[in-house]
Formats: C-alpha cells, sequence, structure tokens
C-alpha cells in the first residue's frame, strides 16, 4: 500500500471518528439539555450565589459541548474533502 493510500485511509477514519463522536456528543446534549432545564426549573429563580454558579456552569458546559460538535463536523468535513482530494 502506497503511502498516499495509507494517507486516504487515515483520513477517511478520522472523518468517520469525528461524525461518530459528534453524533454522540449530539445525543449527549439532548439528554444534558433536558436535564439543564429542570435544574433551571428547580433553581433558575434564586438568588444565591451557589445556585447561581452552578446554572452558570452547565450553560458553560452547553455551550462547549456545541463548540466541540462544530469542531468535529468540520474536522470531518475538511479530513473527508481533502482525502478525495489526492
Amino acid at each position: 500500500m502506497s503511502e498516499l493510500q495509507k494517507l486516504k485511509g487515515t483520513l477517511e477514519t478520522i472523518a468517520n471518528s469525528a461524525k461518530q463522536t459528534g453524533g454522540n456528543l449530539g445525543q449527549f446534549k439532548s439528554k444534558f439539555s433536558a436535564h439543564q432545564g429542570q435544574v433551571r426549573a428547580a433553581i433558575g429563580g434564586s438568588s444565591q450565589r451557589k445556585d447561581q454558579e452552578v446554572l452558570q456552569a452547565l450553560d458553560a458546559a452547553s455551550k462547549q459541548v456545541d463548540a466541540a460538535v462544530q469542531a468535529l463536523q468540520q474536522a470531518a468535513k475538511v479530513a473527508s474533502n481533502y482525502g478525495r482530494s489526492l
């Protein structure tokens, strides 16, 4: 197998793994959002600092999961396109 074929195979593996992981994170995000909503409903009106810290941490985590999903989708797209171009 030539180096070029190995590279194409590696890029395809990366693209597929990134797509799968992004999909798994998307499923996680759906469940996380539901739980986050339950927490927000329970303590959202509270003015206690600890309660607000929890909500802020959950919001930050939610945004990071979204960013990770987008990054994985972009990585999959770029790796796939590059592999096809070789």
